[in-house]
């Protein structure tokens, strides 16, 4: 994976976690002073707009490393660490993109509380699962370079 690879699937991922979080605190959190609006913060309609924009960013980001990255680590075979918090990570990423999609359509109101409900747990646990993922390989990377290090540095009989 290229380092603009990573940098547009991080950054798009935070973005859309971050406005995500904020629309949902604003729609079901926060309550107008004004008994006639529907919204629940002024910005709740600006946050919903940069969610909807950013989350295609995520789902291309996805696209770019599937070939490479994602295929490529699961036919290797290879037992890394970061294989499962990866592997579970786009198992999370079909329903959260699907789910998000259809919020956009769907107009009946039990279907649209299913959605909901489907498009925040799956998009919080995706979420959680990425950054996880992210920890795991930084942390395998730390061991092999300082694996790499200390073999270089022996000193030799």
């Amino acid at each position: 994976m290229t380092r603009f690879e990573s940098a547009l699937l991080q950054v798009s991922t935070l973005l859309s976690a971050m406005s995500g979080v904020i629309f949902l605190a604003m729609k079901y959190l926060m309550k107008s002073e004004d008994p006639f609006s529907v919204l629940g913060h002024p910005w709740q309609p600006h946050m919903l707009a940069t969610h909807v924009i950013v989350g295609p960013a995520v789902v291309f980001a996805l696209g770019l490393i599937a070939r490479e990255h994602i295929l490529g680590g699961f036919l290797s075979g290879a037992r890394r660490r970061g294989r499962r918090s990866g592997a579970s990570t786009i198992l999370l990423a079909a329903p959260m993109i699907l789910s998000g999609y259809f919020l956009q359509i769907v107009t009946g109101e039990t279907s649209r509380q299913i959605l909901v409900i489907a498009h925040v747990a799956t998009g919080l646990m995706f979420v959680g699962l990425f950054f996880w993922h992210l920890r795991a390989v930084a942390v395998r990377r730390r061991r092999a370079s300082r694996i790499a290090g200390a073999v270089l540095t022996r000193p030799t009989p």
